[in-house]
């Protein structure tokens, strides 16, 4: 998954931020309301890869309980691969990160204009470019921020076992520190 659920709130407000430091946008009604379709359009993007992995599963459990002398030698996450491309073939969705990121960029600047949240006297390209750099910054950021958050928790004085809530509470508090540090939020 490209981009995940508890990043969208972050990703639109810094899609915003960068919107309104450009000085090519303005926000007509407000900078918060933008802010909130913004997020809600990545929410339905992220929802509907969640859709197309989620049918990718169910075709590969029922080619295993069909065929299970198949996937005997197979990688199961290749082959998980292979099936989620296919639906999103199917569907119309762009998994490429870079082409996807760019339909996502172009969605976003029509959306925006078309229900009156943004104005700019500029070619849309250069909006959906501000967009996509915006996009692409952020997911860098954030993999060195998760990272960074990693290494702490690996050198914390008493060890914590992923998946539990105090580390998913640890994860958190540095995770957003992480980010504030780079100016993601």
């Amino acid at each position: 998954m490209l981009i995940k659920e508890a990043q969208v709130p972050f990703l639109a407000r810094k899609i915003s931020v960068d919107l309104l430091n450009s000085g090519l946008v303005t926000f007509p009604k407000s900078m918060d309301e933008a802010t909130k379709e913004i997020e809600e359009i990545i929410e339905d993007d992220v929802a509907w890869e969640r859709e197309i992995e989620n049918k990718a599963r169910e075709i590969l459990a029922q080619q295993e309980e069909e065929n299970e002398f198949l996937f005997y030698d197979v990688d199961r996450r290749e082959v998980f691969k292979l099936i989620k491309s296919k639906v999103a073939e199917e569907e119309g969705f762009n998994l490429k990160r870079d082409e996807r990121i760019d339909d996502l960029a172009h969605f976003l600047v029509k959306e925006l204009w078309d229900k009156e949240l943004i104005d700019y006297d500029v070619r849309d390209g250069k909006i959906k470019n501000i967009i996509y750099k915006s996009i692409m910054e952020f997911l860098h950021r954030e993999i060195e921020a998760r990272d960074e958050v990693y290494r702490k928790i690996e050198n914390y004085k008493r060890p914590l076992v992923p998946g539990s809530e105090e580390f998913e509470l640890v994860f958190q508090r540095l995770y957003e520190q992480e980010l504030r540090k780079r100016g993601l939020i």
